[in-house]
């Protein structure tokens, strides 16, 4: 049980982060996915992270970018939906 509660923080610090992987565009721009969790990430935080990325701002690349919602399995635990933001650098 102590190495639960130790452990406890440290996972919730992973889920809290926020790592943008880095993709090409079809233009041939850089682009970035982001993966936030509803548990922890709102959307705006999310759209920050991008900005971020793309100091000229960003277009959102509507292909790759979706909500992942996961269906009540009956036993009780909630998982939150995960947004999938891609977005193209401009400029």
């Amino acid at each position: 049980m102590k190495k639960i509660i130790f452990l406890l923080p440290l996972l919730m610090t992973a889920c809290a982060s926020v790592s943008p992987q880095q993709y090409t565009g079809n233009n041939g721009k850089t682009g970035y996915t982001l993966t936030c969790s509803e548990f922890n990430t709102t959307w705006e935080q999310c759209q920050r992270k991008a900005g971020e990325q793309c100091a000229g701002g960003y277009e959102l690349d509507k292909r790759l970018s979706y909500t992942e919602t996961f269906p009540d399995s009956g036993d009780g635990i909630y998982r939150p939906a995960n947004n999938h933001l891609a977005v193209v650098c401009k400029g």
